[in-house]
């Protein structure tokens, strides 16, 4: 999503080649060709250039305009949308992962536990919710940047499956996403968030 949105906010046109190896034979062989571990996303610019890692495209893609804004003021500001950034992919992504994954009879991707998916995702939702008490508008500084969009898209997940959950028990963190899912911004190649009402997960009952 966020590297969608940020190619079309900066005037980029995106050539979407789907790799998935079983819904896509051909589009994965041809992955394979620029990347030969077979990870998406894969970036092949015009001139041939490859980058690999949603977090690095996606600051490639915002970096493409000069007068942007959505990298921050200051090089404290651009630390910040990292930290931001990497915490949402290596912690928040896999938790909701964790979780989802299963409800949808999908396969899990990580080697974690059910009640161990369900803390982490408690745990990082609550850290969300503790950086944006008080009404805070952005994640870093004060005005949108990476930071918004790439954290928004990743735990859209959460808020398709458990909106009810999540508003309930993360009323900061649901104010902030839904302030930035519905700027034009994303709206224009996200659309309306489908939400769904899975059950939330619990913790298990140990058995003595």
């Amino acid at each position: 999503m966020a590297i969608l949105a940020l190619a079309k906010k900066h005037g980029l046109e995106l050539s979407i080649v789907y790799a998935e190896r079983e819904n896509s034979p051909e589009g994965y062989q041809e992955l394979l060709q620029v990347n030969p571990l077979g990870q998406v996303p894969t970036f092949v610019g015009a001139d041939g250039y490859v980058l690999t890692e949603c977090i690095p495209i996606t600051l490639y893609v915002a970096s493409q305009s000069d007068t942007t804004t959505l990298l921050g003021s200051t090089r404290r500001d651009y630390y910040d949308i990292l930290r931001w950034m990497s915490f949402a992919n290596g912690d928040l992504l896999p938790a909701i992962g964790g979780c989802l994954l299963p409800l949808i009879g999908r396969r899990q991707i990580i080697r974690q536990d059910h009640d161990d998916s369900v803390r982490a995702l408690k745990a990082r939702c609550g850290r969300l919710e503790e950086h944006l008490r008080g009404g805070k508008a952005f994640l870093v500084g004060h005005q949108m940047t990476v930071a918004d969009v790439f954290v928004t898209g990743l735990l859209s997940g959460a808020f398709l499956a458990w909106h009810q959950v999540m508003e309930s028990q993360y009323p900061e963190t649901s104010r902030w996403f839904y302030s930035i899912y519905n700027s034009p911004m994303i709206r224009e190649v996200a659309g309306e968030l489908p939400q769904h009402n899975l059950p939330f997960p619990v913790i298990k009952e140990a058995v003595c």
